[in-house]
């Protein structure tokens, strides 16, 4: 029966094409060629390998790719796991006498070393998680601007206003506006520059008319300061913060807080000038924050005031930095440490703020 079967795969054999027998021989000599260029390529990149493992079992390209994997990936254990086991069978095979039997265990299969590696990670995914939400990113006071310059992604400096683009309403920061100011095209949408102030202000009219928030308010900027060719008017700017504000833009409710406190265009009102600059605030606006603490603080409000400090130098703000260290400097709001007070002191003139710089001698005078 057995030489039936034998001389039948043969008679297969010998029907079967010969592109087919090829193709066959093609597919174990690319198998083969695949399995050397495993053996060397790195293990972590796949380049070509230079370092073999004490192991034997795999490659590295470069001593960074071997430290990735003994490291973070646990290959230090299993490595040497390997060896001591090889030892083990190469004592056994030159003992006299056979090994011991293995004992049989009955049960689950113990884990694996793969497991052990999968549940760390999945500690150290959790661990991050955990970090990410008790110090969660901040959130922008403007989405189209966002919490970062688009261009080099470094957090924005509250102290320095950045560089508004007519052209698509967007923002970026002063240095990446020193470096892409003789540029030919927008680094963002990639449209020309204007040549002319008329221009200029016909591309931002433009995005005012799409209610554009942003647009909004840095035409009443314009209107305020007397850009782009316009008759300045404090009148027409806050007119058009109004209309900024009621789409929700947050630099539009510090600038109009402004005008009611100062009575610049509008009727001097107080009251509204805090309520709009506390909405700013409560958006998480520095600015809006600071000037909320000087105002809280001329009331006799310490402890408000003292918060609101906080909120804003945490920002980076220089003028609340110095005033949170006189706070601290002055027991307003809180008790006197004049540790802290020397640490935000420093920070403020750090930035060359002559405020805290004086402060600064006052307490080292004091100590």
């Amino acid at each position: 029966m057995e030489e039936i079967k034998e001389h039948d795969r043969e008679d297969g054999d010998a029907r079967e094409p010969e592109w087919r027998k090829k193709q066959r021989e093609f597919e174990k000599v690319k198998a083969r060629a695949k399995a050397l260029r495993l053996r060397l390529t790195c293990t972590i990149c796949g380049e070509k390998a230079k370092l073999n493992c004490p192991c034997e079992t795999t490659q590295y390209c470069s001593t960074e790719c071997q430290r990735i994997d003994w490291r973070d990936r646990g290959h230090r254990k299993a490595c040497k796991k390997i060896r001591d086991e090889r030892a083990a069978e190469a004592a056994r095979a030159e003992a006299p006498t056979p090994p011991p039997p293995e004992e049989i265990v009955y049960g689950p299969a113990p884990r694996s070393h793969a497991d052990e590696v999968r549940a760390r990670i999945a500690a150290e995914h959790e661990a991050a998680r955990v970090r990410r939400e008790a110090n969660p990113e901040p959130e922008p006071t403007s989405a189209r601007y966002g919490s970062r310059c688009p261009i080099c992604l470094e957090e924005w400096d509250v102290n320095t206003p950045g560089v508004f683009r007519t052209c698509c309403c967007r923002r970026i920061c002063k240095s990446c506006g020193d470096k892409t100011k003789f540029q030919t095209a927008c680094p963002l949408c990639r449209k020309p520059p204007t040549k002319t102030h008329a221009e200029t202000l016909a591309r931002l009219r433009r995005h005012v008319e799409n209610e554009v928030p942003e647009a909004i308010s840095h035409l009443g900027n314009a209107y305020r300061r007397g850009h782009y060719g316009l008759v300045k008017s404090d009148k027409k700017a806050a007119k058009i913060y109004r209309r900024a504000v009621e789409l929700g833009n947050v630099d539009a409710m510090v600038r109009l807080g402004t005008l009611y406190g100062n009575g610049s265009g509008v009727k001097l009102d107080k009251k509204k000038a805090e309520r709009l600059t506390r909405m700013a605030a409560d958006r998480g606006d520095a600015h809006a924050q600071g000037y909320l603490g000087l105002s809280l603080d001329s009331e006799q409000k310490h402890e408000e005031a003292f918060r609101y400090y906080a909120l804003a130098a945490n920002q980076g703000e220089t003028f609340s930095q110095t005033d949170l260290g006189c706070c601290y400097m002055d027991g307003k709001g809180t008790e006197v440490d004049l540790g802290k007070a020397r640490y935000w002191f420093e920070r403020a003139a750090a930035k060359g703020h002559e405020k805290a710089t004086n402060r600064l001698k006052d307490l080292n005078a004091r100590v």
